[in-house]
């Protein structure tokens, strides 16, 4: 499929700046993940992750593996709670927009 990245950590923000994951994940009905791109070292474990999302939010299993690209997993209920990889939430701008469109 032309345009379909496979993942990377070049990606920022328009109007914050902050560094972005935006790839799609999944294969029959892929959605397009943007989230914040935490440093490798920084825990983000599943509980806080999913007690911080709303119901229209998804929370994010992201693996980083030593060798190959970025990959965001979806989690579901049965997502192990001790699950040792970072959980990410959708980027949400906190700064106001310097535009009108």
């Amino acid at each position: 499929m032309a345009g379909r990245r496979r993942g990377g950590a070049d990606s920022r923000c328009p109007a914050c700046g902050a560094p972005l994951l935006v790839q799609w994940v999944g294969h029959t009905a892929a959605l397009q993940a943007r989230v914040d791109l935490p440093p490798p070292d920084e825990p983000r474990p599943y509980g806080p992750a999913a007690a911080a999302s709303t119901p229209n939010d998804l929370v994010w299993c992201l693996p980083r593996r030593p060798f190959g690209a970025l990959r965001l997993r979806w989690t579901t209920g049965r997502h192990p709670p001790d699950c040792p990889h970072q959980h990410l939430l959708t980027h949400r701008c906190t700064t106001e927009p310097t535009t009108l469109f």
